[in-house]
């Protein structure tokens, strides 16, 4: 139960410092929902729990906090120990915001037993241009640019155990959301055709990539559908894990698809498309 004597230890707030930040350092959000605490001095010892790293969208020029501390509350719901990423957008630019998330899965990580989280089951979540960001790490995890830049010696500090990812933005080809790559890389004037290629995601997936739970909807008018179905097929070409949700209609930035994230805008309350937290509780146990 959360009282006031013990939210201070519940909800915390950690810096989070990469090379490159221009405006200001990420912060990395904690929810112990649990209440896992110290009670007398120790521990309690109690298994490791599945941590949930969210990355809201916003188009990486802001942090949206409808896809934040609500999805944070839903997967305490399902047991989860749950963490949200307040990472940099505008003026800051790519990779910037890749190690923030990488430096939150090495402290995630490396605080697991303090925060009652099993190590080998940190997923990231992501949601639009936040999906993006969560399946970029899925993708670069291993790369020398990333984990050097951080201070890892190695990837697998920084490793996602998979991705969850709604209404992702994937793709810089046809099918790509108009402005992400030039936001990504505005502070050095826009992207070269080598970086469009580079965070074209899709043509990233490896075999090392983490299996990955996908859900959008057929009507999405920001994103096109298309950019998860690339990424489920780069995944599948791959022999990977993957699983893919397209619900018929709804629009961008459903979030939880339900009252709580609504705010009072019919659009935006849709209970079929609100069956996907139902369909990753089920994906979940299979970690």
């Amino acid at each position: 139960m959360i009282t006031e004597e013990n939210k201070e230890k519940i909800f915390q707030k950690i810096p989070v410092k990469v090379p490159g930040q221009l405006k200001k350092e990420g912060c990395l959000r904690v929810y112990l929902w649990d209440a896992y605490l110290r009670k007398g001095g120790k521990q309690e010892e109690t298994p490791g729990k599945t941590a949930v790293i969210i990355c809201p969208g916003g188009g990486y020029w802001q942090v949206v906090e409808r896809e934040g501390e609500p999805v944070a509350k839903a997967f305490a719901h399902m047991g989860c120990q749950t963490f949200v990423l307040e990472y940099s957008v505008l003026p800051d630019g790519f990779p910037t915001s890749l190690l923030e998330l990488a430096k939150a899965v090495a402290i995630v990580r490396n605080r697991a037993r303090e925060w009652g989280v099993d190590p080998n089951k940190i997923i990231v979540c992501g949601f639009s241009a936040g999906g993006h960001l969560a399946c970029s790490l899925g993708v670069f995890w291993n790369r020398e640019f990333v984990w050097k830049a951080i201070g890892e010696k190695g990837g697998e500090g920084i490793r996602p155990n998979g991705m969850i990812l709604g209404y992702p933005v994937i793709t810089s080809g046809p099918y790509g959301h108009k402005k992400f790559a030039e936001r990504l890389f505005e502070h050095k004037g826009g992207p070269s055709k080598e970086e469009l290629e580079l965070v074209s995601l899709e043509k990233q997936v490896s075999s090392d990539t983490p299996k990955a739970f996908i859900w959008q909807t057929c009507t999405d008018q920001d994103v096109p559908v298309e950019n998860s179905l690339l990424l489920a097929m780069a995944m599948r070409m791959k022999g990977l894990n993957v699983e893919l949700h397209i619900f018929p209609d709804g629009p961008h930035g459903l979030s939880l698809a339900s009252g709580e994230t609504a705010a009072g805008e019919p659009n935006f309350l849709n209970p079929h498309c609100e069956t996907w937290l139902t369909e990753v509780e089920w994906w979940l146990k299979k970690l």
